[in-house]
């Protein structure tokens, strides 16, 4: 079994590297967004160092899966927002490879937003991902019901989650562990990508 643990802000590297290596669907995301480097400083690095609950799993003394939590939405901002200018300064200076790319995919992410659950109900949300090499091992069975837990002895009311129609394997996970779909939408954000647009969904628990 994986030992699950906190994560810290030393597993930026680890945790950037899996979450650019699943991004396009559970695939590789080199060519949807080149910057393995800007991808953890934009939606890593946030949640290590304003995050909740966060963790990641180890097999061997390597980390091969994370979850990422937020208990709100505006401590991940208060992080990200004085931090962002500079960030993009670089991107349009060329400091983290070709600037298309990184300016389309953040382009559609906030045009083609997914749906969400009300915020009064389910004021957390996460972000979890396996490496490809230990899928299938119970990593994220583990990291999610740690996740759950830890939201339940800090006393939130509840989580939501966004996935896709296309991930099977995460949604038969999380009606497991008790999640249920919210809501859902037929999205154009992933056409250019995957060939053709994706359902995207939103699963809520009450903790």
């Amino acid at each position: 079994m994986p030992k699950v643990r906190r994560a810290t802000p030393q597993d930026l590297p680890a945790i950037a590297r899996i979450s650019h290596q699943t991004l396009l669907l559970g695939r590789e995301g080199a060519r949807v967004f080149p910057s393995k480097a800007l991808w953890g400083e934009l939606f890593v690095a946030p949640y290590l160092r304003r995050g909740c609950c966060s963790l990641v799993a180890e097999e061997g003394g390597e980390v091969v899966g994370y979850i990422l939590g937020a208990c709100s939405d505006g401590a991940l901002l208060l992080d990200l927002l004085p931090r962002l200018p500079l960030l993009l300064l670089k991107l349009l200076l060329g400091r983290y490879g070709p600037v298309l790319p990184h300016l389309r995919y953040l382009f559609r992410l906030l045009l083609f937003r997914g749906p969400k659950a009300p915020k009064d109900r389910y004021p957390a949300h996460l972000h979890i991902a396996v490496s490809p090499k230990a899928q299938g091992h119970g990593v994220g069975r583990a990291l999610l019901a740690a996740f759950l837990e830890c939201l339940k002895d800090k006393g939130v009311a509840g989580v939501q989650l966004s996935t896709t129609r296309a991930n099977q394997a995460a949604r038969r996970l999380y009606r497991s562990l008790g999640f249920r779909l919210y809501a859902k939408r037929a999205s154009p954000f992933w056409a250019p990508y995957h060939g053709h647009p994706v359902i995207h969904e939103v699963w809520v628990r009450p903790l």
